[in-house]
């Protein structure tokens, strides 16, 4: 269960991805993503890697389908967690962050501000390279320590852009109910949707807004991109479709 523990869930839940390079690397600016193939059948294409909690057995299912003539991505939870990670060679200077997204199947009960009911039906996540000699000595020797355990390159600052679940409203900024490494923005709050919806956010506006003490002079650098969906706390199903990811 990932509500067992803060440390679990702060540093192998949704800031989890694969050592490609030091987090203080020269920053390169716009390095692409990976787009989803025309053929679903060539499955997801590399660097995406999906990435679970250690402690939950269930994973959310990450596949490639057809709507129409598009390929999207489904990420299908039940009672489930996982993360698909898109991790950069190098730090990276993003202005703009634009994907598109359906909700099918909301998590029952969800309440993203809560640790029970901490259950993303979508969401998109990027994770910011900031001054850690700003943060406090205990969240620095904790991450230290994660990272000499884990083998992983896990980022102190994570912002993810979220559907959010009922009683929260768009525009709204939040802590995870775990841990204040991670930063939640509210962009939707339907239950569904009955088809693709596009986004467009200014990456550069919303880590500041989330992290703007922490984060050095100039450009804001990231070192990665995620989405996934999860249901494991709700013991419920959740179930999104992610059609193209785009940074500039």
């Amino acid at each position: 269960m990932k509500t067992t523990s803060y440390k679990h869930r702060f540093f192998f839940g949704v800031c989890v991805f694969p050592l490609f390079g030091a987090i203080l690397a020269p920053a390169q600016a716009g390095e692409p993503l990976k787009p989803w193939p025309a053929d679903v059948a060539a499955g997801i294409p590399a660097p995406w890697k999906a990435q679970y909690h250690p402690d939950i057995a269930a994973h959310t299912q990450f596949n490639l389908i057809k709507q129409g003539d598009k390929t999207v991505l489904q990420a299908d939870a039940d009672m489930a967690y996982g993360t698909l990670i898109h991790p950069f060679s190098k730090s990276t200077v993003l202005k703009t962050l634009s994907w598109e997204w359906q909700m099918l199947t909301q998590p029952t009960k969800a309440n993203l501000q809560t640790k029970a009911g901490d259950d993303a039906g979508a969401k998109l996540c990027a994770f910011i390279q900031i001054d850690e000699r700003k943060l406090g000595i205990g969240t620095r020797l904790a991450l230290a320590a994660a990272r000499t355990v884990s083998g992983e390159r896990l980022p102190a600052a994570t912002l993810c852009y979220v559907w959010g679940t009922p009683g929260e409203r768009v525009g709204q900024v939040f802590d995870n109910p775990f841990t204040e490494r991670v930063k939640n923005i509210v962009v939707r709050d339907t239950a569904t949707s009955s088809e693709l919806i596009a986004e467009n956010r200014d990456l550069q506006a919303d880590a500041r807004k989330a992290f703007g003490a922490e984060l050095p002079e100039g450009p804001v650098m990231f070192t990665g991109i995620a989405l996934g969906a999860d249901s494991d706390n709700t013991k419920s199903k959740a179930k999104a479709l992610f059609g193209k990811v785009s940074v500039q």
